[in-house]
Protein backbone atom coordinates (compact mmCIF):
# COMPACT_ATOMS: atom_id res chain seq x y z
CA UNK A 1 0.00 0.00 0.00
CA UNK A 2 1.21 3.30 -0.71
CA UNK A 3 0.55 7.18 -0.25
CA UNK A 4 0.21 8.86 -3.72
CA UNK A 5 2.90 11.90 -3.06
CA UNK A 6 2.70 12.71 -6.72
CA UNK A 7 -0.56 14.40 -5.80
CA UNK A 8 0.28 16.91 -3.60
CA UNK A 9 -0.73 19.93 -4.57
CA UNK A 10 -3.03 19.20 -7.23
CA UNK A 11 -6.18 21.14 -6.41
CA UNK A 12 -9.98 19.60 -6.74
CA UNK A 13 -12.77 22.36 -7.07
CA UNK A 14 -16.01 20.99 -5.54
CA UNK A 15 -19.73 21.60 -5.97
CA UNK A 16 -20.95 24.54 -4.06
CA UNK A 17 -21.92 24.00 -0.78
CA UNK A 18 -24.87 26.37 0.52
CA UNK A 19 -26.06 26.61 4.27
CA UNK A 20 -28.94 28.88 5.83
CA UNK A 21 -29.09 30.41 9.67
CA UNK A 22 -31.24 27.06 10.64
CA UNK A 23 -27.00 25.38 9.72
CA UNK A 24 -25.02 28.23 11.60
CA UNK A 25 -27.90 27.61 14.73
CA UNK A 26 -27.91 23.72 15.20
CA UNK A 27 -23.98 24.24 14.56
CA UNK A 28 -23.98 26.36 17.56
CA UNK A 29 -26.25 24.24 19.68
CA UNK A 30 -24.35 21.22 18.85
CA UNK A 31 -20.91 22.79 20.28
CA UNK A 32 -22.93 23.64 23.64
CA UNK A 33 -23.86 27.12 23.13
CA UNK A 34 -26.26 28.32 25.45
CA UNK A 35 -25.75 25.61 28.03
CA UNK A 36 -26.03 25.33 30.99
CA UNK A 37 -27.80 29.56 30.67
CA UNK A 38 -29.89 29.76 27.60
CA UNK A 39 -29.96 33.60 27.38
CA UNK A 40 -25.80 33.75 27.23
CA UNK A 41 -25.63 32.62 23.81
CA UNK A 42 -28.52 34.35 21.58
CA UNK A 43 -26.27 35.56 19.04
CA UNK A 44 -25.19 32.02 18.05
CA UNK A 45 -28.72 30.40 19.00
CA UNK A 46 -31.57 32.71 17.77
CA UNK A 47 -32.05 34.61 14.82
CA UNK A 48 -35.11 36.50 16.02
CA UNK A 49 -34.32 37.61 20.06
CA UNK A 50 -35.30 41.47 20.45
CA UNK A 51 -32.19 43.67 19.74
CA UNK A 52 -29.79 40.62 19.51
CA UNK A 53 -28.22 40.12 15.79
CA UNK A 54 -27.30 36.76 14.49
CA UNK A 55 -23.98 35.96 14.68
CA UNK A 56 -21.97 32.93 13.49
CA UNK A 57 -19.48 30.71 15.64
CA UNK A 58 -15.95 31.06 13.28
CA UNK A 59 -15.00 26.89 13.68
CA UNK A 60 -18.77 26.28 11.90
CA UNK A 61 -16.16 26.98 8.70
CA UNK A 62 -15.29 23.33 9.35
CA UNK A 63 -17.95 21.97 8.73
CA UNK A 64 -18.83 23.93 5.39
CA UNK A 65 -17.90 21.86 2.23
CA UNK A 66 -15.92 19.22 3.76
CA UNK A 67 -13.11 17.59 2.12
CA UNK A 68 -14.06 17.29 -1.23
CA UNK A 69 -10.80 15.54 -2.18
CA UNK A 70 -11.37 12.30 -3.57
CA UNK A 71 -9.50 9.52 -1.10
CA UNK A 72 -8.40 7.40 -3.79
CA UNK A 73 -6.37 10.33 -5.04
CA UNK A 74 -4.68 10.20 -1.57
CA UNK A 75 -3.42 6.47 -1.85
CA UNK A 76 -4.58 2.80 -1.28
CA UNK A 77 -4.60 2.66 1.72
CA UNK A 78 -7.42 1.21 3.96
CA UNK A 79 -9.69 3.84 6.04
CA UNK A 80 -9.50 1.97 8.94
CA UNK A 81 -5.87 3.36 9.25
CA UNK A 82 -6.78 6.67 9.32
CA UNK A 83 -6.95 8.84 12.53
CA UNK A 84 -7.89 12.41 12.86
CA UNK A 85 -4.49 13.83 13.79
CA UNK A 86 -5.07 18.02 14.50
CA UNK A 87 -7.29 20.39 12.73
CA UNK A 88 -6.78 24.44 12.09
CA UNK A 89 -9.23 26.81 10.57
CA UNK A 90 -8.17 30.20 9.09
CA UNK A 91 -11.04 32.78 8.23
CA UNK A 92 -10.36 35.60 6.12
CA UNK A 93 -13.20 36.94 6.33
CA UNK A 94 -15.91 37.22 8.98
CA UNK A 95 -18.55 33.89 8.54
CA UNK A 96 -22.49 34.81 7.49
CA UNK A 97 -25.35 33.68 8.87
CA UNK A 98 -26.33 32.05 4.90
CA UNK A 99 -24.35 31.35 1.95
CA UNK A 100 -22.84 29.87 -0.69
CA UNK A 101 -18.84 28.80 -0.75
CA UNK A 102 -17.07 26.62 -3.32
CA UNK A 103 -14.31 23.81 -1.90
CA UNK A 104 -11.13 23.66 -3.03
CA UNK A 105 -9.23 21.02 -1.96
CA UNK A 106 -5.44 19.39 -2.16
CA UNK A 107 -3.29 17.42 -0.70
CA UNK A 108 -0.95 19.91 0.57
CA UNK A 109 1.40 18.06 2.48
CA UNK A 110 2.66 14.13 3.22
CA UNK A 111 5.25 13.70 6.42
CA UNK A 112 7.20 10.72 7.12
CA UNK A 113 7.20 9.79 10.48
CA UNK A 114 8.77 6.55 10.74
CA UNK A 115 6.06 4.21 11.68
CA UNK A 116 3.16 6.14 10.54
CA UNK A 117 2.60 9.03 7.85
CA UNK A 118 0.99 12.23 7.99
CA UNK A 119 -1.54 13.58 5.01
CA UNK A 120 -2.46 17.34 5.65
CA UNK A 121 -5.60 18.03 3.48
CA UNK A 122 -6.69 21.79 2.78
CA UNK A 123 -9.78 22.93 1.68
CA UNK A 124 -10.50 26.81 0.77
CA UNK A 125 -13.37 27.97 1.02
CA UNK A 126 -14.54 30.35 -1.95
CA UNK A 127 -17.40 32.98 -2.44
CA UNK A 128 -19.58 31.51 -4.84
CA UNK A 129 -20.27 34.83 -6.21
CA UNK A 130 -16.98 36.49 -5.99
CA UNK A 131 -14.53 33.74 -5.69
CA UNK A 132 -12.88 35.84 -2.91
CA UNK A 133 -11.01 33.12 -0.33
CA UNK A 134 -13.27 33.04 3.23
CA UNK A 135 -11.91 30.29 4.92
CA UNK A 136 -8.98 27.85 4.95
CA UNK A 137 -9.10 24.51 6.96
CA UNK A 138 -6.59 22.29 7.22
CA UNK A 139 -7.13 18.36 8.39
CA UNK A 140 -4.19 16.39 10.13
CA UNK A 141 -4.48 12.57 9.26
CA UNK A 142 -2.13 10.11 10.75
CA UNK A 143 -1.98 7.18 8.61
CA UNK A 144 -1.09 4.41 10.75
CA UNK A 145 1.93 2.01 9.06
CA UNK A 146 2.26 3.86 5.86
CA UNK A 147 5.35 5.78 7.26
CA UNK A 148 9.27 4.79 6.36
CA UNK A 149 8.97 5.47 2.72
CA UNK A 150 12.05 8.33 2.88
CA UNK A 151 9.92 11.54 2.87
CA UNK A 152 10.79 14.68 4.64
CA UNK A 153 9.43 14.90 8.51
CA UNK A 154 7.77 17.65 8.66
CA UNK A 155 8.60 21.26 10.29
CA UNK A 156 9.72 21.17 14.08
CA UNK A 157 6.89 22.28 16.68
CA UNK A 158 7.33 24.95 18.22
CA UNK A 159 4.26 24.98 20.73
CA UNK A 160 5.62 24.73 24.33
CA UNK A 161 3.39 24.59 27.57
CA UNK A 162 4.19 27.31 29.77
CA UNK A 163 5.84 26.93 33.41
CA UNK A 164 3.36 29.35 34.52
CA UNK A 165 -0.32 28.92 35.70
CA UNK A 166 -3.05 29.76 33.17
CA UNK A 167 -4.27 33.30 33.12
CA UNK A 168 -7.62 31.09 32.38
CA UNK A 169 -9.14 27.72 33.01
CA UNK A 170 -12.60 26.95 31.74
CA UNK A 171 -14.38 23.96 32.52
CA UNK A 172 -17.78 23.12 29.97
CA UNK A 173 -19.61 20.39 30.39
CA UNK A 174 -20.82 17.30 27.03
CA UNK A 175 -24.28 15.99 27.12
CA UNK A 176 -24.96 12.29 27.03
CA UNK A 177 -26.36 12.70 23.58
CA UNK A 178 -23.99 15.44 22.25
CA UNK A 179 -22.39 12.93 19.27
CA UNK A 180 -25.90 13.18 18.13
CA UNK A 181 -26.50 16.44 17.90
CA UNK A 182 -23.41 17.22 16.09
CA UNK A 183 -23.77 14.46 13.88
CA UNK A 184 -26.41 16.64 12.31
CA UNK A 185 -23.84 18.83 11.10
CA UNK A 186 -22.78 16.18 8.45
CA UNK A 187 -20.55 13.81 10.17
CA UNK A 188 -22.54 10.31 10.17
CA UNK A 189 -19.99 8.22 11.20
CA UNK A 190 -21.23 5.25 12.96
CA UNK A 191 -18.44 5.44 15.49
CA UNK A 192 -20.21 8.50 16.92
CA UNK A 193 -23.37 6.74 17.04
CA UNK A 194 -22.97 3.24 17.10
CA UNK A 195 -22.45 0.87 20.59
CA UNK A 196 -21.67 -2.30 18.48
CA UNK A 197 -19.51 -0.44 15.96
CA UNK A 198 -18.00 1.67 18.57
CA UNK A 199 -17.19 -2.08 20.62
CA UNK A 200 -16.08 -3.65 17.05
CA UNK A 201 -13.16 -1.10 17.29
CA UNK A 202 -11.94 -0.91 20.76
CA UNK A 203 -13.86 1.61 22.35
CA UNK A 204 -16.42 0.99 25.58
CA UNK A 205 -19.38 3.62 23.97
CA UNK A 206 -19.54 5.43 20.60
CA UNK A 207 -16.85 8.87 21.17
CA UNK A 208 -16.87 12.33 20.50
CA UNK A 209 -16.44 14.03 17.08
CA UNK A 210 -13.09 15.84 17.16
CA UNK A 211 -14.39 18.86 15.86
CA UNK A 212 -17.28 18.75 18.28
CA UNK A 213 -14.25 19.08 21.40
CA UNK A 214 -12.80 21.81 18.90
CA UNK A 215 -15.57 23.28 18.44
CA UNK A 216 -16.46 23.63 22.43
CA UNK A 217 -13.09 25.03 22.50
CA UNK A 218 -13.21 27.16 20.23
CA UNK A 219 -16.00 28.85 22.29
CA UNK A 220 -14.12 29.00 25.51
CA UNK A 221 -11.63 30.14 23.90
CA UNK A 222 -13.68 33.01 22.13
CA UNK A 223 -15.67 33.50 25.63
CA UNK A 224 -12.44 34.12 27.34
CA UNK A 225 -9.54 36.15 25.39
CA UNK A 226 -9.81 39.75 25.24
CA UNK A 227 -10.98 40.87 21.52
CA UNK A 228 -11.85 37.50 20.34
CA UNK A 229 -15.31 38.55 18.72
CA UNK A 230 -16.58 36.56 15.83
CA UNK A 231 -15.40 39.48 13.35
CA UNK A 232 -11.92 39.58 14.84
CA UNK A 233 -11.57 35.54 14.86
CA UNK A 234 -8.53 34.76 12.70
CA UNK A 235 -6.77 30.86 13.12
CA UNK A 236 -7.44 27.88 15.85
CA UNK A 237 -5.58 25.06 15.67
CA UNK A 238 -5.55 22.09 18.06
CA UNK A 239 -4.21 18.10 18.12
CA UNK A 240 -6.26 15.67 19.14
CA UNK A 241 -4.48 14.17 21.62
CA UNK A 242 -6.52 11.21 23.26
CA UNK A 243 -10.70 10.57 22.87
CA UNK A 244 -13.82 12.13 24.45
CA UNK A 245 -17.08 10.49 25.56
CA UNK A 246 -19.93 12.41 25.34
CA UNK A 247 -20.96 13.40 29.09
CA UNK A 248 -17.21 13.93 29.39
CA UNK A 249 -16.16 17.43 31.43
CA UNK A 250 -13.89 19.29 29.41
CA UNK A 251 -11.70 21.70 31.08
CA UNK A 252 -9.55 24.03 28.80
CA UNK A 253 -6.07 25.83 30.69
CA UNK A 254 -5.73 29.27 28.25
CA UNK A 255 -2.59 31.51 28.36
CA UNK A 256 -2.39 34.89 26.70
CA UNK A 257 -0.22 35.63 24.21
CA UNK A 258 0.45 38.92 22.31
CA UNK A 259 -1.18 37.29 19.39
CA UNK A 260 -4.38 35.83 20.69
CA UNK A 261 -3.75 32.83 23.04
CA UNK A 262 -2.49 29.20 23.45
CA UNK A 263 -4.37 25.70 25.16
CA UNK A 264 -4.32 22.42 26.16
CA UNK A 265 -7.78 20.51 27.09
CA UNK A 266 -8.44 17.67 29.65
CA UNK A 267 -10.98 15.06 30.19
CA UNK A 268 -9.73 14.67 34.28
CA UNK A 269 -5.54 13.69 34.11
CA UNK A 270 -5.92 13.29 30.38
CA UNK A 271 -4.77 15.60 27.81
CA UNK A 272 -7.50 15.29 24.76
CA UNK A 273 -6.64 18.44 22.89
CA UNK A 274 -3.31 19.28 23.21
CA UNK A 275 -0.77 22.17 21.14
CA UNK A 276 -3.60 24.96 20.72
CA UNK A 277 -3.24 28.08 19.27
CA UNK A 278 -5.72 30.93 18.26
CA UNK A 279 -4.84 34.08 16.90
CA UNK A 280 -7.07 37.27 16.20
CA UNK A 281 -7.60 38.31 12.76
CA UNK A 282 -4.83 41.00 12.60
CA UNK A 283 -1.87 38.29 13.50
CA UNK A 284 -3.27 35.56 11.64
CA UNK A 285 -0.94 35.62 8.62
CA UNK A 286 -1.38 31.79 7.80
CA UNK A 287 -2.89 28.90 8.91
CA UNK A 288 -1.23 27.24 12.14
CA UNK A 289 0.77 24.52 11.96
CA UNK A 290 -0.08 21.43 13.91
CA UNK A 291 3.05 18.98 13.81
CA UNK A 292 1.77 15.47 15.06
CA UNK A 293 5.12 13.18 16.25
CA UNK A 294 2.30 10.78 17.64
CA UNK A 295 -1.41 9.84 18.58
CA UNK A 296 -3.14 7.90 21.41
CA UNK A 297 -6.23 7.76 19.79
Amino acid sequence: MTIHVQNVGKKTEGSPFSWDSKDSLLYALSVGAGVPDPARNLSFTTENSRGVQQQVLPTFAVVLGGSSGSMDKLGDFKLSQILHGGQSVTLHQSLQTSGTVIPISSMSAVYDKGKNAIIEMSTELLDAQTRALVAVSVTSMIIRGEGGFGGESGPSDSWKLPDSAADVIISQSTSPDQALLYRLNGDRNPLHSDPELARMVGFDRPILHGLCTMGFVGRAVMETVPGSEPDAFGSLGVRFASPVVPGDELTTSIWLTAEGAIFQTRVGDHVVLDRGTYTHRAAAGKNPVVTLEAATV
